[in-house]
């Protein structure tokens, strides 16, 4: 009889990663239950010949409806979260899954509890870590996701850093980790339109001018104002630069850091677009950014950096935690020294000298190709749940 696979992202944490792991598996011919919530940004579609288990956060999605207020959406998912894993719980057991595999994990504490109970029940988890520890650590975190890292069969690591992070401060055993990198995200950026306007809009401020961009959520740890810092840097070495910044702020203060971004340059050399940005909107601006800058503090890995290489977009990228290993210096872009605004302006420049930028360009959309190729992550995710199946 055909294993059925459970794949769990309570909070659809990563929304586009989780699709194009789904679909790839789909159609490697495995049987997938996916079993999340609404995405809360709009609309994911539901990967073709994937069974969606929407188990987690009803009241909350119920409230959403009847009040804006986030405090009263967070008391209600606190509450019913525990009920929420029971009801996974059983559904597990009914349908008699074997191997559960947890993307994310919302409360390390309850899920690892969750975990302890799959595996007395004889079931299998594997777990993938996107990072090996929150980028905004709170105390215990380390212990807590020290437990899970063990009590799970096995983990599946983004990169090396983060497989070498989990051995040295977990210890866990290399065999029980793989390297399995994170893919792009074209099979899902398909489904959606393209905003022209914006595209234009965009193209007609900048002229003929380069475009050095920042996309996605803005944290700490991913060091936008060192970017901005680089801004009259990069002008003094390539006067026809042009700035684009996009994405929501997840951690500070949203007119902090518009006031700060119209502060940095002249108006006409910056497009600042600070909120969620929709898939039509990102794919706007992924058709006009020339050069994207990746300016990160610390990082265990990056989805947009495959995302870049996919639209043939050079990448620049922090030599911290994962996110060296994902751009080849001087081939897909360059790897540079963090917290360094003289360094970007150095990358820019030299991403523009000779044919760098095409050859940049080819290359990436090689790598996005053969690299990070959605087929062979599915085809060697599958072969973890059969290891793992096999154990039984």
């Amino acid at each position: 009889m055909k294993q059925t696979y459970l794949l769990i992202d309570a909070c659809q944490f990563s929304a586009n990663y989780n699709y194009c792991l789904l679909d790839a598996l789909a159609k490697k011919g495995e049987t997938i239950v996916y079993a999340t919530t609404k995405f809360a940004h709009g609309h994911i579609p539901s990967p073709p010949d994937v069974t969606v288990f929407r188990c987690f956060f009803f009241l909350a999605r119920l409230a959403g409806r009847k009040t804006s207020s986030g405090p009263v959406r967070r008391f209600l998912r606190a509450i019913e979260y525990p009920l929420n894993l029971l009801i996974l719980l059983a559904y597990v057991l009914i349908k008699r899954i074997k191997v559960v595999h947890f993307i994310w994990v919302v409360s390390p504490c309850l899920d690892y509890q969750l975990i302890r109970l799959l595996r007395l029940a004889g079931r299998h988890v594997v777990y993938t870590a996107h990072n090996p520890f929150p980028h905004e650590p709170k105390a215990g975190d380390i212990r807590k996701y020290s437990r899970i890292y063990q009590r799970v069969d096995h983990v599946i690591a983004l990169t090396n850093f983060t497989r070498n992070e989990i051995m040295a401060h977990c210890g866990i055993p290399s065999e029980k980790i793989s390297v399995l990198p994170h893919g792009d995200y074209e099979v899902l950026f398909s489904q959606y339109g393209y905003n022209d306007d914006l595209a234009e809009n965009v193209r007609q401020k900048a002229g003929n001018r380069k475009i050095i961009a920042f996309l996605g959520h803005i944290r700490p740890y991913k060091g936008l104002e060192v970017f901005v810092d680089a801004f009259a840097l990069i002008k003094k070495r390539q006067p026809d630069s042009f700035f684009l910044v996009a994405g929501s702020v997840l951690v500070g203060d949203k007119k902090n850091w518009e006031e700060k971004l119209a502060k940095s340059c002249k108006p006409d050399d910056l497009w600042a677009d600070i909120r969620f940005v929709p898939v039509e909107d990102l794919k706007a601006y992924l058709s006009v950014i020339d050069v994207l800058v990746q300016p990160y503090i610390s990082a265990s890995q990056s989805g947009n950096t495959v995302m870049a290489y996919s639209a043939g977009i050079p990448v620049i990228s922090t030599n911290v935690g994962g996110l060296g290993e994902m751009t080849e210096d001087g081939k897909t872009g360059y790897v540079i020294s963090p917290s360094d605004p003289e360094a970007i302006a150095e990358a820019v420049n030299k991403c523009f000298e000779g044919n760098n930028h095409e050859q940049m360009s080819f290359n990436a959309r090689r790598a996005a190709a053969e690299q990070f190729n959605w087929e062979k992550i599915a085809g060697q995710t599958a072969a973890v749940y059969r290891q793992c199946g096999a154990a039984s």
